[in-house]
């Protein structure tokens, strides 16, 4: 039994552009103005696409010289080994399964409690002081069990279902840039900088915010072995993935800013675009709820899509029990890691909102690692394997790498720096990351290396790449 290539091109996109895009973009718009003003914010988004699309560049290299499922969790093998393979899926499990998908759990309840103000009633327990309601769990394990359907009954329905909502999230972004061009008023927008804020600083302080709404282009490589596209065309749709969802949020921020003056526009704005379009009518309202509602529904199905094919490869390779290696008979897909990652999230999702904040705000982090070891993959088999057939290819790769190492750097140390405006919570997500870390380390002694030695480096090697094993280390 193998996995089905079933994935188009419009698939990739769209699993792709509305994996990065998101849900917060929606409600949290003028909180952004009034920390950085909309210039801030748009040109932040700017420097913060560029910076992603650099670190995007290294996912389509190499995720079209070795387009294997578990993307970078097969990739990096040639690199730094069976070791690497395993800290990089530790580190996508914190990112993607720990916080984004558990998150999603609550974060569903959360929205829709804004229509249905009924599900803040019956609180079981406190997290950090915020309560978990019983109503929010209920209504976040409904969802997620039909999230889990839809991904159990295979690719192809998934990619046509992720196809259709992000379709219908690009008519919410036309009828909110159609509002903006007929209400809104560029005096709104204008000045658009904080006056006590250069706008220099006032961009990267935000671009240092922004890049972490720019994660999920990543994913793409973990789906490899179920597109029908030709390797080259992969790599060019990952980099477009997330240049796409960069000019989204620069477009989206500007309409905002255009329909009430910026200047303590969260006041008047709480809920951002959402209360910006009802004070014109409250069905414009309604389209933005909307957006932000299928925002978080079209990052959802793709994580769990992606987190299950990452333990699928693991499983394959070796470093994970073989049971999850299992496909099933007719969907073609990874059942039982799907279960897993259903499982896992939903116990998580008991924290609530404010401990799953903790786990978003380190798996920041996590992915930020993730990006940094993808750029050095790239450069080391440039040097290593120069023989390598990449269909995508890095222009001046070690200028661009380079550069994007810094990126890398940026995106891991800052968070870790007390006092920015990203730092991490003190002690709480300093000690979850500084935890998870250890269990991956205990993991990695207890289990993990006992079946490297087991397998042998080879056959784990052959398990992680398939075919492409031969063309990176050559027949013997």
């Amino acid at each position: 039994m193998s996995l089905k290539r079933v994935l188009e091109w419009y698939h990739i996109l769209a699993i792709g552009v509305a994996g990065i895009i998101g849900t917060s973009w929606v409600y949290l718009n003028t909180t952004f103005y009034d920390m950085y003003g909309p210039g801030g914010v748009i040109l932040g988004y700017f420097v913060a696409t560029v910076m992603a699309s650099l670190i995007a560049l290294a996912y389509s290299e190499m995720g079209s010289a070795i387009p294997r499922e578990g993307g970078e969790v097969a990739f990096v093998y040639p690199a730094i080994g069976p070791v690497g393979s395993y800290f990089i899926a530790w580190m996508f499990l914190l990112g993607m399964l720990a916080a984004a998908l558990s998150f999603y759990v609550i974060g569903i309840a959360f929205l829709l409690s804004w229509i249905f103000p009924q599900l803040n009633t019956i609180p079981l327990y406190e997290v950090a002081g915020f309560p978990v309601y019983l109503p929010w769990i209920i209504v976040g394990y409904l969802s997620a069990l039909v999230v889990f359907a839809l991904n159990y009954m295979g690719a192809r329905l998934t990619g046509n279902v992720q196809t259709a909502l992000f379709i219908l999230l690009v008519l919410c972004g036309v009828i909110i840039v159609i509002v903006a061009a007929l209400r809104g008023s560029l005096s709104n927008f204008i000045p658009p900088f904080k006056p006590e804020m250069p706008p220099a600083t006032a961009a990267f302080r935000f671009a240092l915010m922004g890049i972490g709404y720019l994660s999920g282009f990543e994913m793409l490589p973990m789906i490899a072995e179920e597109t029908k596209v030709s390797p080259r065309r992969f790599g060019y749709l990952v980099a477009l993935s997330a240049a796409l969802a960069g000019c989204w949020y620069m477009l989206m921020m500007f309409c905002g800013s255009l329909l009430i003056p910026w200047q303590g526009s969260s006041r008047v704005a709480p809920r951002g675009l959402i209360d910006e379009l009802a004070d014109i009518h409250p069905a414009l309202g309604s389209v933005a709820w909307l957006a932000s509602f299928l925002g978080l529904v079209t990052s959802w199905i793709p994580a769990m899509m992606t987190v299950s094919r990452m333990i699928y490869s693991l499983s394959r390779g070796g470093l994970f029990p073989k049971q999850f290696e299992k496909l099933h008979p007719k969907y073609g897909v990874p059942t039982r890691a799907l279960l897993f990652t259903l499982i896992i999230s939903l116990i998580l999702g008991l924290l609530g909102r404010r401990g799953l904040v903790w786990f978003l705000d380190i798996g920041g982090v996590a992915l930020g690692v993730c990006w940094l070891t993808a750029v050095l993959t790239m450069i080391i088999c440039r040097r290593k394997y120069p023989h390598l057939k990449r269909p995508f290819s890095v222009p001046a790769v070690y200028v661009t790498g380079a550069i994007a190492l810094i990126v890398g750097l940026i995106v891991v140390v800052t968070p870790l720096i007390p006092g920015t405006d990203i730092s991490l919570v003190w002690p709480y997500e300093y000690v979850l990351l500084i935890a998870w870390v250890l269990l991956g380390i205990v993991i990695y002694l207890v289990y993990v290396r006992n079946r490297i030695k087991e397998l042998g480096v080879e056959k784990i090697g052959r398990g992680l790449l398939g075919e492409y094993y031969d063309e990176v280390f050559g027949k013997k």
